[in-house]
């Protein structure tokens, strides 16, 4: 604009200028007198030189418009860049507040429960925090060598058995027993027949050092009370009850069992009837009764004995439970069947070679067949290496997440793997109750309907030729919608079309990029739509580990992983742990050796 009007008025002038030189020629006609033209050439002079500086002001104007729409685009890209940066900062605090309330639930619980303790002793990484970089890797399995434990190996004290030269039996018959501090309350003792060893032909020479067997009985006494009905002198009738004089010496003895304790049968290694070790057990590794709890029940019952006792008696246990494992992890690996595997951490304490000290992450994966209704407790390292070394030669289903050291099972052709699908729809909560990302909810509801399937399965009492037909029929189109909404939403975010939170991006690709093995339950009748079936089995661990806050040592755990196999697979198979417990260590201590065919017959 005002290069046109400087162009407009250089051209005003040069008009005034042309028709000043026609007067100039006219005035030389002599048609003006000599004052006109005078009078008339200042006037045309005062109009150039109005027409002049009207032209220096404005050439000066444009200048500065020009200069000010220079301030204005730069004031502009200013501005567009500092909404560029909110935006981004906007996208990173939404993000951030989503991961913050995910994390506060995970903590806390969906109630607000905090730690007061506001300290972990958590060494490493965790599970769940491997689970998050794997999710937010978008579901690309990364080296699971890698992700493993947070130490470069197993502690030397899990390492190969140092060997003790052979020692003589020592001779206890002569061994004091003043230093014994346990004493129980109720004390019986137990005198040999010294006439029956003359009768085989013995000769007695002194008393031995005694042999102490400690048993803990619980009993729910019942009194049955035989009320008298009467009628008194005015003839009213009522009921009464008054004891004998020589009742309470003719009561019967309220054990049914005492000829039990006529000779003692301890578990082997121990000073426990299997009554009592089965007991430990359960409070233990059933009820997650800590040691401190344990003492305080002891007590209370005024036996008084140290917390270390009870471990050992707990590991010898546990080493004649080893026996019966073979037998659990036959049923647990049956060929055809679905095998359902999950893993969690623990610290466990161990000592390295130089004689330090310290606790390191280590896990246990817990494995569940529910077909055969067993359930196996393995303790070692979150690597590839444990699972595949324990499952070797499998031919079935292996429903798994999708973690890094599951994805060698896709490769094999005589093992189905399968992704559970409660997890896929985890994240997906997870965007949409901490990101607050409604486009999440479409595929909350599309899952929803997936699981509508599989209770209407369950609820129809359906074949596994019947509910493969119904996935097929009902649920392949629901994964086929959920499959292209997917990846229609991924496509229109990396096109900037659509702004979608991290965390439904993440949901998104984890989905997508393990949908194979999403899918592949359709084609399978006998396997579940996630894995929740391993993660309650998890659960009693988890309980120990909040209890316990770890182990002292690598055998703890390991003695932890077999109780906890029994137990859990005594639920499985709706049957009494302390039952089972009890029945095997009364064989056992009745002489038995042969562990696999008890556990056969208790769990039959």
């Amino acid at each position: 604009m005002a290069e046109k009007e400087r162009y407009d008025t250089e051209r005003m002038i040069m008009r005034a200028r042309y028709a000043m030189s026609l007067i100039e020629d006219s005035w030389r006609g002599g048609n003006l007198s000599d004052m006109e033209r005078e009078d008339f050439k200042k006037q045309i002079a005062e109009l150039l030189q109005g027409m002049t500086t009207l032209l220096d002001s404005n050439t000066r104007l444009g200048q500065e418009l020009a200069d000010a729409k220079k301030d204005l685009d730069a004031a502009r890209d200013d501005l567009s860049k500092a909404n560029k940066k909110i935006g981004v900062l906007e996208s990173e605090i939404k993000y951030l507040k989503g991961k913050q309330n995910a994390s506060n639930r995970h903590r806390f619980g969906d109630k607000g429960e905090k730690n007061t303790s506001g300290t972990s002793k958590s060494k490493g990484r965790t599970k769940d925090e491997d689970e998050n970089d794997y999710i937010e890797n978008e579901g690309r399995n990364g080296n699971p060598s890698v992700q493993g434990d947070s130490t470069s190996s197993e502690s030397t004290s899990a390492g190969s058995p140092a060997t003790h030269a052979e020692k003589a039996p020592r001779d206890t018959s002569n061994r004091p027993d003043h230093y014994n501090t346990m004493h129980a309350d109720v004390y019986v003792e137990h005198d040999c027949d010294l006439d029956a060893l003359k009768a085989m032909g013995l000769t007695f020479l002194r008393y031995s050092r005694p042999i102490d067997q400690f048993d803990r009985i619980s009993v729910i006494r019942q009194d049955r009370y035989k009320t008298a009905w009467v009628r008194d002198k005015d003839g009213k009738e009522f009921a009464i009850f008054i004891p004998k004089a020589t009742d309470a010496s003719s009561r019967p003895c309220i054990f049914a069992n005492e000829h039990s304790y006529d000779r003692p049968r301890l578990v082997a290694h121990t000073s426990c009837t299997h009554s009592l070790l089965s007991d430990l057990a359960v409070n233990r590794f059933q009820y997650a009764m800590t040691s401190g709890r344990e003492m305080t029940r002891m007590l209370n019952e005024k036996m008084h004995m140290a917390p270390q006792t009870i471990f050992n008696w707990l590991k010898w246990g546990a080493e004649e439970l080893k026996g019966g494992l073979k037998h659990i992890k036959k049923k647990l690996l049956k060929h055809g069947t679905v095998v359902y595997c999950d893993e969690t951490w623990v610290d466990v304490k161990v000592v390295e070679a130089d004689g330090t000290v310290h606790y390191v992450k280590r896990y246990m994966w817990v494995i569940v067949n529910l077909t055969t209704k067993v359930c196996y407790y393995l303790y070692g390292n979150r690597k590839r290496e444990t699972i595949e070394k324990f499952l070797g030669d499998f031919k079935g289903t292996l429903m798994t997440d999708a973690y890094a050291a599951y994805a060698f099972f896709s490769k094999l052709k005589k093992c189905t793997h399968v992704c559970c699908w409660a997890h896929a729809r985890r994240i997906f909560v997870s965007a949409l109750r901490d990101y607050k990302d409604e486009m999440a909810r479409v595929f909350i509801d599309l899952i929803k309907l997936l699981y509508k399937v599989e209770l209407e399965n369950i609820f129809f009492h359906r074949t596994e030729q019947e509910v493969v037909r119904a996935r097929k029929l009902e649920a392949i189109p629901i994964l086929s919608q959920l499959l292209q909404k997917a990846n229609e939403l991924l496509k229109m975010s990396d096109s900037k079309k659509i702004s979608i939170s991290e965390k439904l991006h993440q949901a998104l690709k984890y989905m997508t990029n393990n949908w194979q093995e999403l899918y592949g339950y359709v084609n399978i009748g006998n396997v579940l739509i996630d894995n929740n079936a391993s993660e309650r089995a998890i659960r009693p661990f988890t309980n120990l580990r909040k209890n316990f806050g770890g182990f002292s040592s690598e055998s703890g755990a390991k003695v932890a992983a077999t109780y906890l196999t029994f137990v859990e697979t005594c639920k499985l198979m709706k049957k009494t742990a302390l039952d089972f417990f009890k029945g095997f260590f009364s064989m056992t201590s009745g002489g038995r050796s042969d562990y696999e065919l008890i556990v056969q017959e208790l769990l039959c």
